[in-house]
């Protein structure tokens, strides 16, 4: 069974709520992506459904071992429905979460409402989980909203969500609501080295760095790493060389670096889009990898500046302009241009720090 690495505690809250007979009849799950969520629906699930509770440090859970665990864990339990963003309306294709465009339409919500009016198959309770339910428009969270209030007798509700300042104040008020907070770099690392035996230091330190308390992508930036060709480096090493970069260029430097982010997002989208077709997602696609690779660059300027406290007001101002141009490019502005934009004004803030550093300074006359 997947530990909860650094979320044990809220599933201990649920599970001893479980055991006094008190079960949420909709919970939220909040937190960003790759911290754990998933791993909790699966389990909060199984304790729900399972119909061999076992106790473990006097809190009850799911086996994990019997055919109702087994298929809950593979998606195949009749009682247990997830429902996952799509594409597009006109693209009814399951969305990669990496997909920040995808979208959760009123057709979507009508079948939710219609399943959720149907009474569980095998035992007395139904499980009925939407991801990302960020991605639900005005619409189709208005549409649910009575569904959510008051679920039919034995159905169960989990919406999850990476943003849940986004929902709608009606939406939260329903919800026991449960904030994921990134886990503990040492708790992720010690998982992972009982995971992966064979993992070198080197690389488990990487994936760490590279996930910044997010187990999920911890994991997969290490079975990347192991899988690699030798001396291939990390994301995490390469967002900071990039960073670097910026650090010794001229103006003219921003339209190489423009090039280099071009290359490191359609690699990791690769990697991160669960095999979706390419040509479906489109232009979506190339928006969703290049806000992906300024999450990666976030991560490593925030790393620089936990390391330097002093280069606070510069890491501000960087940070910002990443997340300015992430917001741009997702409302279609020119990724290109809005790439070289931002890298300009970065190169001319390092420029002038670097400038200021070997001035002089003035001498105070008395």
């Amino acid at each position: 069974m997947t530990p909860l690495i650094g979320n044990q505690a809220r599933f201990d809250a649920v599970a001893r709520a479980f055991d006094r007979g008190i079960v949420p009849q909709t919970l939220l799950l909040s937190g960003p992506l790759g911290v754990g969520k998933s791993t909790f629906v699966t389990r909060y699930a199984q304790l729900l459904l399972c119909p061999q509770i076992e106790r473990d440090a006097q809190l009850p859970r799911g086996c994990g071992r019997c055919r109702v665990c087994h298929q809950i864990e593979i998606g195949t339990f009749p009682d247990f429905r997830l429902f996952r963003p799509i594409i597009s309306a006109t693209e009814q294709t399951v969305a990669p979460e990496t997909l920040d465009s995808s979208v959760f339409t009123v057709d979507q919500a009508r079948e939710f409402i219609e399943e959720g009016s149907r009474k569980p198959l095998v035992g007395p309770r139904k499980v009925m989980v939407v991801s990302q339910f960020d991605r639900a428009n005005e619409s189709a969270q208005n549409a649910m909203l009575k569904t959510l209030e008051e679920p039919s007798a034995g159905i169960h509700l989990v919406l999850t969500t990476e943003n849940a300042r986004s929902l709608r104040a009606t939406i939260l008020s329903r919800c026991w609501h449960l904030q994921f907070a990134p886990a503990a770099d040492g708790e992720i690392e010690e998982w992972l080295r009982g995971e992966f035996s064979d993992a070198s230091p080197s690389d488990l330190q990487s994936a760490v760095r590279a996930a910044h308390g997010r187990p999920g992508l911890a994991k997969r930036e290490l079975q990347r790493l192991q899988n690699a060709a030798e001396g291939e480096i990390s994301r995490f090493e390469r967002a900071s060389a990039i960073l670097a970069r910026i650090e010794r260029a001229l103006p003219v430097g921003a339209f190489g670096l423009t090039e280099t982010a071009l290359l490191c997002a359609k690699e990791w989208w690769e990697q991160d889009s669960e095999g979706a077709d390419s040509k479906k997602l489109g232009a979506k696609g190339n928006r969703a990898a290049l806000a992906r690779f300024l999450d990666e660059l976030m991560i490593a300027e925030r790393a620089r500046l936990s390391q330097d406290l002093s280069r606070g007001a510069k890491s501000a101002f960087a940070l910002e302009e990443m997340r300015k141009t992430r917001h741009y490019i997702l409302r279609n502005a020119n990724a290109n241009l809005a790439l070289d934009v931002m890298f300009s004004r970065l190169i001319a803030s390092e420029n002038a720090a670097s400038r200021a550093r070997r001035e002089p300074k003035p001498s105070v006359s008395r």
